[in-house]
């Protein structure tokens, strides 16, 4: 998955958020996995604030089966993702985890790549 990065450049904010996929698929993976996340991206962010931006640092956590962290509401609204937009990320978001975890198994599996490289 990517990074997601919302700027304001009028007012000088930005939200860097990172969408990393957890092996488990538990509330306690989750949360040790945010905060790894935060800290990795804290140097970023101290360079940006020395530019003079206001940086917000967070991260869209999913689980390789499709657990959905429900501390990602909040992410998804400090973003300002009106709830029907949320609604559709969050299926897509899942539904597209979901897909790449059973091709990577079935590539283990049987040794066949189950996808094209472009």
């Amino acid at each position: 998955m990517n990074n997601i990065v919302v700027t304001d450049k009028a007012q000088k904010k930005i939200m860097l958020v990172d969408v990393p996929v957890s092996f488990e698929n538990r509330t306690p993976a989750f949360c040790k996995a945010r905060p790894c996340k935060l800290e990795k991206y804290a140097p970023v962010a101290d360079t940006l604030r020395a530019k003079g931006y206001e940086v917000q640092v967070d991260a869209l956590i999913v689980g390789a089966l499709g657990a959905w962290d429900p501390c990602n509401e909040h992410v998804l609204r400090t973003c300002g993702i009106g709830r029907c937009y949320a609604w559709l990320m969050r299926q897509l978001m899942v539904s597209d985890t979901m897909r790449w975890s059973r091709d990577i198994y079935t590539e283990h599996i049987t040794g066949h790549r189950q996808y094209q490289e472009a």
